[in-house]
């Protein structure tokens, strides 16, 4: 049986840097680092907003919940993000479908539960 998947041998590790699993040290792309920031203030939802605004996201659909009010608060501290409220998920994922067709990349924040339709 093969293997192997784009060229990676599945029967080898691939390690960069001396660990297993890291990407390679070299940048696919040119977007610049985040500044830094210090271990208290560093979030995955503040993390989450500042690539949004590098990969070039400026409006980002939603629909408030229960489980989704502390990733919002850290979109609207983001300076570059402006949060668009939404009726419901299926809207907020047609505007984020449409924005993201026409941009080249969209963002939608939804909640779930039982009820909540995301497409």
């Amino acid at each position: 049986m093969d293997t192997k998947i784009n060229s990676i041998d599945a029967s080898t590790e691939a390690t960069a840097n001396g660990a297993v699993g890291c990407p390679p040290a070299i940048p696919c792309n040119s977007i610049a680092p985040a500044p830094p920031t210090t271990a208290c203030e560093a979030t995955l939802g503040r993390h989450l907003a500042r690539r949004l605004v590098q990969v070039g996201v400026n409006d980002v659909f939603s629909v408030p919940g229960d489980f989704n009010l502390t990733l919002l608060d850290h979109l609207l501290a983001e300076p570059g993000l402006n949060l668009i409220g939404c009726c419901n998920e299926l809207n907020a994922g047609y505007a984020a479908d449409g924005y993201a067709r026409s941009r080249g990349v969209g963002a939608c924040v939804v909640t779930f539960t039982v009820g909540a339709s995301v497409c």
